[in-house]
């Protein structure tokens, strides 16, 4: 018989939410550690991803931040809290 346990949906991510969440966790701590950095990507990370999780990642923390590419090849996306 199977067994079932009780959760709090709080704690469940289901289908894409589960591995953007893996995904954003690294954007997440790095927001919450520091007041600003530089992500650096590589070649075959998809900037306009990296944008995104780094956007969720300020959403998801409460944290605003602004974000900018440090030149036009795309390789490192600077970042920096801004507010309160």
């Amino acid at each position: 018989m199977p067994k079932f346990q009780k959760l709090d949906p709080n704690q469940v991510v289901l289908g894409r939410g589960r591995s953007n969440a893996l995904k954003r966790r690294p954007f997440v701590d790095a927001i919450r550690a520091a007041h600003a950095g530089r992500i650096e990507l590589d070649k075959d990370d998809d900037p306009a991803a990296m944008k995104r999780l780094l956007r969720q990642a300020s959403k998801e923390t409460g944290i605003k931040v602004r974000s900018s590419w440090e030149d036009d090849t795309r390789t490192a996306l600077l970042w920096k809290r801004v507010g309160a």
